[in-house]
């Protein structure tokens, strides 16, 4: 939090806001595609996936060696961003290249590299 952003302080016994924080609060379907994206970002092999995606549509062969593992556990991988819908893929002859969904993952991932190089 910036040091210089001041809270609204809400107490039950005093000045209350419960109104317009439950008004603010996401809603179930909005909270469950965040959900995902943290269930996503929950391992680190799907992690370095989705930095070798930032620039990058990848077939399964290239992604198996940049990240030097087998074929199948990648695979496996990628079908679990693609069931959270954080990635998707084109078809092109008989190779599938993966990409990311969503620009707002990109710019969410290089906030969270950002921060953590700092």
């Amino acid at each position: 939090m910036n040091k210089s952003e001041k809270l609204i302080r809400s107490c039950c016994e005093g000045v209350s806001y419960l109104g317009d924080i439950q008004d603010n609060l996401p809603n179930e379907k909005e909270l469950s595609g965040i959900s995902n994206i943290f269930k996503a970002l929950g391992d680190s092999t799907r992690i370095k996936i989705l930095y070798a995606l930032l620039d990058y549509e990848i077939c399964v062969g290239e992604m198996v060696n940049v990240l030097e593992l087998e074929q199948s556990y990648v695979s496996h991988q990628l079908r679990v961003l693609k069931k959270y819908g954080i990635v998707d893929f084109k078809k092109d002859k008989k190779m599938s290249f993966y990409y990311i969904k969503d620009e707002y993952i990109k710019e969410l991932l290089k906030v969270l590299l950002k921060e953590n190089k700092e």
